[in-house]
């Protein structure tokens, strides 16, 4: 099944129903966790996300960083992160959803939480450490739902880690697909432009017990029973910064509506959509803030006006 201009606009109707609600929570909440010394920004890109795609409210676990100071205003940031995260920082963001939990269920709020774990995370030597302390927190405590952005290192111990934390939604660019996707072993090389096994996909999202999304052209979705194509976007969206963009709109949505698999195509659609945008309106020298203020006017645009 492919996913058109109709069907996004069915989707993006269902997702901002709770958005436009009076209850302060009824657009979920969403907490971003990531960012390393090496790759201090993405966090910060993806908390911005998140808010485009509608999300009340977005709290940020990572390392500081001078992105923090663009973001302060429309984030809350967790304080005392040191420069990488750590154990400590799995419990700190534990103890602060369970309250965020709570609240939305005091309040009647048609949102909920959802923790985001992943950008800028890669580049941390105590990635492994980290994300060891956060299967410890997930072993007892599920109540918010999961978005992972990346591999996880790839391979047997990844898929293993995903189902452990209990991974609603996993985003993988081309190389992180072929990466969760591979065998014990060396790492094989991937072949430039290779195509992400549709099959393979399928039956690591039945081992993970989470929705996989492998970007590409056009963009893979499945949870291993059904899968859906997204064609929307642009060769240009092959770069830094962009998948920030889509996990914190995919974290977002995902807060707004119950099924991964929905939020996760509407997500695609959403990102890809605002990189042709910009490719036709901007040309190939557009940054990663103009996809970020892009992405709400094309979600506008589908609930406004409707496919053209």
């Amino acid at each position: 099944m492919s996913v058109d201009a109709v069907a996004a606009r069915e989707l993006a109707l269902r997702a901002v129903a709770g958005a436009d609600g009076g209850v302060k929570g009824d657009g979920g909440l969403v907490v971003v966790i990531g960012g390393s010394r090496e790759y201090p920004g993405p966090p910060y890109a993806a908390a911005l996300a998140a808010r485009r795609a509608g999300a009340h409210g977005v709290r940020v676990a990572a390392p500081p960083a001078a992105a923090a100071q663009q973001v302060a205003l429309e984030a809350h940031l967790f304080p005392g992160m040191g420069p990488e995260l750590d154990a400590a920082a799995a419990q700190a963001v534990a103890g602060v959803s369970r309250r965020m939990v709570q609240r939305l269920a005091q309040t009647g709020a048609r949102g909920r939480v959802v923790w985001l774990v992943g950008p800028g995370l890669g580049g941390s030597p105590l990635a492994d450490t980290f994300l060891d302390a956060l299967e410890e927190v997930r072993d007892h405590d599920r109540g918010a739902a999961l978005v992972v952005d990346g591999s996880l290192g790839g391979g047997p111990r990844a898929r293993e880690r995903l189902w452990r934390l209990g991974a609603d939604l996993v985003l993988l660019n081309r190389a992180e697909a072929h990466a969760l996707l591979a065998s014990p072993g060396p790492p094989a090389l991937t072949v430039r432009g290779e195509a992400v096994d549709a099959a393979a996909l399928a039956h690591a999202a039945r081992e993970t017990g989470a929705v996989l999304v492998a970007k590409g052209d056009p963009d893979l979705i499945t949870d291993g029973a059904r899968s859906r194509l997204v064609p929307a976007g642009h060769p240009g969206l092959a770069r830094h910064g962009t998948g920030d963009v889509l996990a914190g709109v995919a974290a977002a949505l995902l807060a707004q509506m119950p099924a991964p698999f929905d939020a996760a195509a509407l997500a695609c659609h959403l990102v890809g959509t605002a990189g042709e945008v910009l490719a036709r309106e901007t040309g190939p020298g557009w940054l990663t803030g103009d996809l970020l203020d892009t992405v709400a006017p094309v979600l506008r645009d589908l609930l406004t006006t409707g496919p053209r």
